[in-house]
């Protein structure tokens, strides 16, 4: 009767993880193949669905800048975080898509929250499927942040579910 009951207790278990897997979760697939999914978190989005360019997440206040007004950056996929060399400079993370080959490739912060005390930024790619050159460059996305309350731990996902990883430090 024991070991009846432990088969049927563990087949309750491995059901709940089962249908967890395919409710309430976005995914998709990273470079390496894995399925990640997407975070859930407090965004930061207006009741309309659209995201401000300037607002506050937790304590932080943020500003998504313009792709033009942000200088120099990396060429490798991931972020990192840049300040300027002055007392009380903001943060800026940068968020970069890598590399591409075609003009008019894109990559833009489509929503961004906490996740308890982490910072969590959605990003979208968009592909031009014409216009190739030699070096178009490496679309990328700036989030600034105030000086006081950047977080300690950042989550970085496209709406396809690959996490960016930092590619300095």
């Amino acid at each position: 009767m024991n070991k009846l009951i432990t088969k049927i207790a563990c087949a309750g278990i491995a059901l709940v993880f089962v249908l967890g897997a395919f409710t309430g979760c976005k995914s998709g697939k990273t470079g390496s193949g894995k399925t990640v999914a997407l975070p859930s978190f407090t965004s930061v989005k207006d009741p309309d669905g659209s995201l401000a360019q300037k607002g506050k997440a937790g304590d932080m206040e943020y500003t998504i800048l313009d792709k033009n007004s942000y200088g120099t950056h990396e060429k490798k996929r991931g972020y990192y975080i840049d300040q300027i060399e002055q007392l009380d400079s903001p943060y800026f993370i940068v968020i970069t898509a890598g590399s591409k080959a075609e003009d008019g490739d894109e990559i833009n912060i489509v929503d961004l929250g906490m996740q308890g005390s982490k910072l969590v930024i959605i990003v979208e790619e968009k592909v031009n499927t014409g216009n190739k050159t030699a070096d178009s460059g490496t679309p990328c996305c700036v989030l600034e942040t105030d000086h006081d309350h950047l977080p300690e731990e950042i989550l970085i996902v496209s709406t396809s579910g690959e996490e960016f990883k930092s590619i300095i430090g």
